[in-house]
């Protein structure tokens, strides 16, 4: 049961003693018998919320003036608990989408590491785990062990040893 002050009936009540009509007025207005009015502003329509209670009190908002949704959304109210399980559905779904997410992180780093390798199975029987080799690797393992241009000799077209000093424009290492 609601509470007084909240209840339709009283507030249906309230503004009809406002505007001046009385219950056979209203009765001849709405078609509703005197005694369902009597009833619905005495309260006892409060704990039912079935269709002909909303209509009764669709019927009377309408007769006084009043907005009939507003009126039927005083009767129906909040359902208890209804922020409260939104706010926990809402916490579940975040959460399952945080896992789901983390799932789906974890498989695409396993992709990730198992596409930068290849097995070879040798004739041998054993797989071999073998790496992609890297190309800007390779070239510069190849430039370090190249020997440097400062330690090779020149040679003079006759094969003897050019033992001039290098180009003064050359840049010293």
């Amino acid at each position: 049961m609601e509470p007084a002050d909240r209840s339709i009936g009283r507030y249906l009540a309230s503004q009809r003693k406002l505007r001046g009509i009385s219950l056979d007025e209203l009765a001849a207005r709405t078609k509703i018998p005197r005694r369902n009015l009597e009833r619905l502003e005495s309260g006892a329509f409060d704990a039912e919320a079935d269709g002909f209670v909303r209509g009764f009190v669709r019927t009377v908002a309408e007769a006084l003036g009043l907005d009939p949704h507003e009126a039927v959304m005083r009767l129906v109210g909040e359902p208890a608990g209804a922020d409260e399980e939104w706010h926990q559905r809402r916490l579940w779904t975040v959460v399952g989408l945080g896992l789901i997410a983390g799932v789906l992180l974890i498989a695409i780093g396993f992709a990730l590491q198992m596409a930068t390798r290849w097995v070879v199975e040798p004739s041998g029987g054993e797989p071999e785990l073998v790496y992609r080799r890297d190309a800007v690797r390779s070239l510069a393992e190849q430039v370090r062990a190249a020997p440097r241009p400062e330690a090779l000799e020149e040679q003079a077209p006759d094969g003897s040893r050019n033992e001039e000093a290098p180009p003064e424009d050359a840049a010293p290492r």
